[in-house]
């Protein structure tokens, strides 16, 4: 009787040796783990403090360069700023008694001259902060056109565009994303937004950012700032010669600014010449304008407009009565 013969090995022995020793092959010893996760640590910490070394580096060339340029542009915006910011109190606090100085509107019409206006709501000035806001919203509209004697370019004329850069010299980008000269007066939101990379927020931001991307951001936008809306904002501040605020008192059942404008309110108007401070200029009229010529086919929202623009205008030809002008009594807001 035989004995059962072992199953034979299929294929090369050496194949069969090297299949056996790979299956009796041993992972590697817990302190080969414990090294690598040593090294792995210790290479992240090295690039953590290389990266934020880098960004450190970028934050400390940015604040130099917004140091240099408060140097340059502070001593001409701070001061105007705090001066107007004061005077928009005051009116919104007090109306007072009437004020035209006309022995000085005899030698000097601001009228025709290059100025920076704002205009908002008494509620939106109750204290400096307030101010520097609600400042962002504030719009040219029918009182300067009525009022002044500046002629300003067409703001829908020019080329489309989307950045100050993307115009000709002495052009910029204006609200209808239009290129245009600057028109008169300078609406200070413009100042407020471009000397925004002066401001003490933005100081903040920049020293608090904690990441490498909101550091691009805030190095990308002062690079535009730079390049395109200072250069044209401290030329027109610097050639500014007074100072023109409108202050609209709240109406019943009128929240919103663009409904305030549309029905008839008191508003408080006032110049100051911005060479030596003096007031020009102080009154409260009535801005109430009648639509001349509306037709009912119309749209709603259209003859809202036009009551806006009539409301401006007329409270810019009170203004302009209580100034000494002849003509205005006689003119038609339309």
């Amino acid at each position: 009787m035989s004995s059962e013969q072992p199953p034979r090995e299929r294929g090369l022995p050496s194949v069969y040796k090297a299949r056996e020793a790979r299956s009796k092959m041993r992972w590697p010893p817990a302190k080969f783990w414990g090294y690598t996760a040593l090294v792995l640590a210790v290479s992240a910490i090295l690039h953590w403090k290389w990266s934020q070394g880098q960004m450190e580096s970028a934050r400390q060339k940015l604040m130099a360069r917004q140091r240099a340029v408060a140097v340059e542009l502070g001593p001409r915006w701070f001061p105007m700023r705090e001066r107007v910011e004061g005077w928009t109190l005051d009116l919104a606090r007090s109306a007072g008694a009437d004020l035209v100085d006309r022995e000085a509107l005899k030698t000097w019409n601001f009228r025709e001259l290059a100025g920076i206006y704002l205009r908002l709501r008494v509620d939106e000035a109750t204290g400096v902060d307030a101010v520097r806001k609600n400042a962002q919203q504030s719009l040219r509209d029918a009182f300067t056109a009525c009022l002044l004697r500046v002629p300003n370019p067409n703001p829908l004329a020019g080329a489309e565009c989307k950045r100050t850069r993307d115009c000709p010299a002495g052009e910029y980008c204006n609200e209808a994303e239009r290129c245009s000269r600057p028109a008169q007066p300078f609406n200070l939101r413009v100042a407020y937004r471009t000397m925004q990379v002066l401001s003490d927020e933005w100081v903040r931001d920049a020293q608090d950012a904690s990441s490498e991307l909101r550091l691009r951001l805030l190095e990308s936008s002062f690079e535009d700032t730079i390049r395109d809306d200072v250069p044209l904002a401290a030329e027109l501040l610097t050639r500014a010669q007074y100072y023109l605020l409108v202050l609209d008192e709240p109406a019943e059942g009128a929240a919103s600014t663009e409904a305030l404008l549309g029905v008839p309110h008191m508003a408080r108007v006032g110049v100051w010449r911005l060479s030596d401070g003096k007031p020009i200029l102080r009154v409260r009229r009535e801005a109430s304008g009648n639509l001349i010529g509306g037709t009912p086919s119309i749209e709603g929202s259209v003859l809202d407009a036009r009551q806006r623009q009539a409301n401006s205008c007329a409270l810019a030809l009170a203004v302009r009565e209580a100034m000494g002008d002849t003509t205005a009594a006689v003119a038609e807001p339309q």
